[in-house]
């Protein structure tokens, strides 16, 4: 075989808005993702329907996904805080294990910043658990910009503290 006959195909990796082909991965994800509790991942069922059914601008939801190809490897959801003049939250960013370290969450991350920008956000909001489970997300912030704005002690239950992050964007 000629080495000109052999062909490379790279699969093409993309974010863009989620539709509803996309709920079935989004929803593996985060049950596969080894930190929600079922509650958390009944909560990101709950967020998908409302987006699904009402859009982006009437439920205040924005789910994109990072894919290769048809398969999802992660999804963030964010969206304006109410009673807020441009604030915006990070409700959830998942990425599939098997995707991990591999840039997936950076990427998710950076489109939902320049998204909340172009709407006319100043910051983005990230909340997470103060647990040794959720180090690694804390790190994932503090390594993406984000300061610890604040900490409320007991906050999810006793000896879970409420983090929250900030990026001024």
């Amino acid at each position: 075989m000629v080495s000109s006959d052999i062909k490379t195909h790279r699969m093409e990796s993309m974010i863009e808005p989620a539709t509803e082909v996309h709920g079935p991965q989004i929803q593996n994800i985060t049950a596969g993702a080894g930190v929600f509790n079922q509650e958390e991942i009944e909560c990101v069922s709950e967020l998908w329907e409302e987006y699904l059914t009402l859009g982006p601008e009437g439920c205040g939801y924005n789910f994109i996904v990072y894919r290769e190809g048809h398969q999802v490897l992660g999804f963030a959801c964010y969206g304006p805080r109410d009673l807020t003049n441009g604030a915006f939250d990070l409700y959830w960013i998942a990425v599939d294990p098997s995707a991990r370290g591999k840039g997936v969450g950076r990427a998710l991350l950076t489109a939902s910043e320049n998204a909340t920008r172009e709407m006319g956000g100043r910051m983005l909001i990230a909340e997470t658990s103060g647990t040794s489970h959720y180090e690694s997300t804390r790190k994932f912030y503090f390594g993406m910009g984000y300061e610890n704005e604040a900490r409320i002690r007991d906050f999810y239950a006793t000896g879970d503290d409420l983090m929250i992050f900030i990026k001024r964007i």
